[in-house]
């Protein structure tokens, strides 16, 4: 059937698209009368109508080449709101969904497209100067201006509908909106409130994408066991990228809350060994430098110490027991501000290859932070629970939410600048 769809679809395309070339009837010039062409195309047309009714009449296949109805995306919500925003010339919205009840429009007047560009531009401008004021209150800005235009209409709804505090949330944002970190927005002075001292956030690119993370099967090792790649300092350094020195301090930390990780570090971690070993474990951590290509996303890439790991290769990887990725890397979640709805960037890659939750960053992270978020990291992921359960990928945006405050507040009076932990971003389930 799959084939006898392909060959009429194939017929179907033809019969459209050569009846007129260039201006130049072709049925006329090859003898073929226009009535005949006609019903031939009404009968190529009839044919793929009744085989798509067929396939419509298989399991599963209920809505083959239909919008997917909202009973199917409903379950998104399940575990916590999924919020949508459009942002449109003619008015912007946010839709909520939320387990039981319907769905919720809150409308943002002030979320203009014009708006959304100048926070983008802005951010842009403040993360070319980095570790200087200047990007400090531009981060600052666009956090503020999230919070105003967008954020605050939306935790007032929830807070309406009786979300409890730090419950999870998901973040599906269009268009500009890709780019601006939604799950940090907040006025950042005394006594004002802020998104991640309200609820955990994470992303999902689409409802779907979503849905099928938590719907594939769970793997059967309790604690699961993880693969860890550290590479400080790549062979063939053109100097483009300064050596990580932190890179054996962090993965001494994962190894201490997870000692039957898998290390392959330095020399041992070359592009043959990791993708041969990249399918035998659920979990993967990766430490090195990650560079994010705007004008061929698939050729985005992990330096490894031989040669770089693109993205393209890691989604033709089989990968069967995928399950979670941290991906302590720069820029691994990074978007395109020509293409911010397409989305693919290292993190979304890894999602699209079968892991069902993805820690990345937004741009480039500070190398001396790395230690101390992989410890607190793990220590709360693989702490031991009542139930004698470890190691839960579902707890990887509460672990997110706690290292991002952990930051805030390791330099006492002094929060660490927000460059070095707002780029932090849960991806999945």
């Amino acid at each position: 059937m799959a084939a006898e769809f392909t060959e009429l679809s194939a017929q179907l395309e033809q019969s459209v698209t050569r009846n007129n070339v260039d201006g130049i009837d072709v049925e006329l010039e090859l003898g073929v009368s226009r009535p005949d062409a006609v019903g031939r195309h009404q009968n190529l047309s009839m044919r793929w109508k009744e085989i798509v009714n067929r396939i419509r009449g298989l399991s599963g296949f209920t809505t083959f080449l239909q919008p997917t109805p909202f009973h199917l995306l409903a379950p998104a919500a399940d575990e916590g709101p999924v919020i949508i925003i459009n942002v449109s010339t003619i008015r912007s919205d946010a839709i909520i969904l939320q387990k039981g009840v319907e769905p919720d429009i809150v409308n943002l007047p002030d979320a203009t497209p014009e708006a959304v560009n100048v926070m983008s531009s802005r951010m842009e401008q403040a993360l070319g100067v980095p570790a200087s004021g200047e990007c400090e209150q531009g981060i600052k800005l666009v956090l503020r201006s999230l919070w105003e235009f967008i954020v605050q209409f939306i935790v007032r709804r929830l807070e309406e509908r009786g979300l409890p505090r730090s419950s999870r949330i998901w973040w599906c944002p269009t268009s500009a909106l890709c780019l601006l970190p939604l799950h940090a927005a907040g006025i950042y002075q005394s006594d004002q409130p802020n998104l991640p001292d309200i609820y955990i956030s994470s992303y999902t690119r689409t409802l779907s994408t979503l849905i099928r993370a938590r719907n594939l099967e769970p793997h059967s090792a309790v604690p699961p066991s993880i693969l860890a790649i550290g590479v400080p300092e790549p062979d063939g350094d053109d100097g483009a990228d300064a050596p990580l020195q932190c890179v054996d301090a962090e993965l001494d930390r994962l190894m201490k809350h997870v000692p039957g990780t898998e290390l392959l570090e330095g020399l041992d971690a070359s592009h043959d060994a990791v993708v041969a070993r990249l399918p035998t474990r659920p979990w993967v951590h990766i430490a090195c430098h990650g560079h994010q290509d705007t004008t061929q996303p698939f050729q985005s890439r992990f330096r490894l110490q031989d040669k770089p790991l693109t993205l393209r290769e890691v989604i033709r990887t089989n990968l069967p027991n995928a399950e979670f990725a941290f991906l302590s890397a720069c820029n691994t979640a990074t978007g395109d501000r020509n293409t911010p709805d397409e989305g693919l960037h290292l993190a979304t890659g890894m999602q699209f290859s079968g892991f069902r939750g993805v820690v990345g960053t937004l741009w480039a992270m500070d190398d001396v932070d790395g230690p101390d978020v992989v410890d607190s990291f793990y220590k709360f992921l693989f702490r031991k629970k009542k139930d004698g359960k470890t190691g839960d990928y579902k707890e990887a945006a509460k672990g997110v939410s706690r290292f991002t405050k952990m930051l805030r507040s390791r330099e006492g009076a002094r929060e660490v600048p927000f460059e070095r932990w707002v780029n932090f971003i849960h991806v999945g389930a």
